[in-house]
């Protein structure tokens, strides 16, 4: 089945769905279950997205593989399914590159945010790192919450021990801003960027469509 036509219907349901971000040849898409089942595959295989065995340390996620770590993520993807609201609001985002996906990006507005503030997270299959992907679709995520749905600031956070993910995340504009101890004991930093901070970096030329549905979620009358 096309996965656009899953988005349509998913879409019809769920606003954000309808929401695509783009950018030389890289696009942010809503994941349906055929791009779930992908990604599921990534999570499961054994140094799918970190080095073996570091799971935990790096991503905070159980040190799991096989077929317990791929139920483990459809079931906390299929969770961010829920209607937007102006208090709260998910939006999951699939990276694609040439029709295969390989990555996961989550934008999100959370009940205890402050008002114009986002939290992104992001992910990509180990196979894919090293190539400056990280960076554009980060960036691509921000151009999102900036300039087409006003946020002022986000926010972000990482295992202390995941270096590569914080020097983004610096790179980008992001400030660490404190640290905290996880039920995992992994000590995890937080960190901020501005919009002011993130437009000194900002990437030419993203297309961003099919926002009127959500917006008219998030900001009724």
């Amino acid at each position: 089945m096309d996965p656009g036509l899953l988005r349509d219907d998913l879409a019809a349901l769920y606003p954000q769905f309808g929401v695509t971000v783009a950018h030389a040849g890289l696009v942010l898409a809503p994941p349906t279950d055929v791009e779930l089942l992908e990604l599921a595959a990534i999570v499961a295989e054994p140094g799918g997205i970190v080095e073996p065995g570091r799971e935990t340390e790096l991503l905070g996620w159980p040190a799991d593989s096989g077929d317990a770590a791929a139920r483990r993520f459809l079931e906390w993807s299929w969770r961010l399914r829920e209607v937007p609201t102006a208090g709260r609001w998910r939006m999951p985002l699939a990276v694609l590159e040439g029709g295969r996906t390989i990555g996961l990006v989550v934008l999100a507005h959370e009940i205890d945010h402050p008002a114009g503030t986002v939290h992104t997270s992001s992910w990509l299959a180990r196979a894919e790192q090293g190539r400056g992907l990280g960076r554009r679709v980060r960036l691509m995520l921000l151009e999102l919450a900036f300039d087409h749905l006003g946020a002022v600031r986000a926010v972000t956070g990482a295992a202390a021990g995941n270096a590569a993910s914080l020097r983004v995340s610096t790179r980008l504009g992001y400030r660490e801003t404190h640290r905290a101890t996880g039920g995992d004991h992994v000590v995890k930093v937080h960190l901020a960027v501005t919009a002011g901070a993130w437009r000194r970096r900002r990437l030419p030329d993203v297309v961003v469509e099919g926002l009127e549905s959500f917006l008219a979620a998030i900001r009724p009358g």
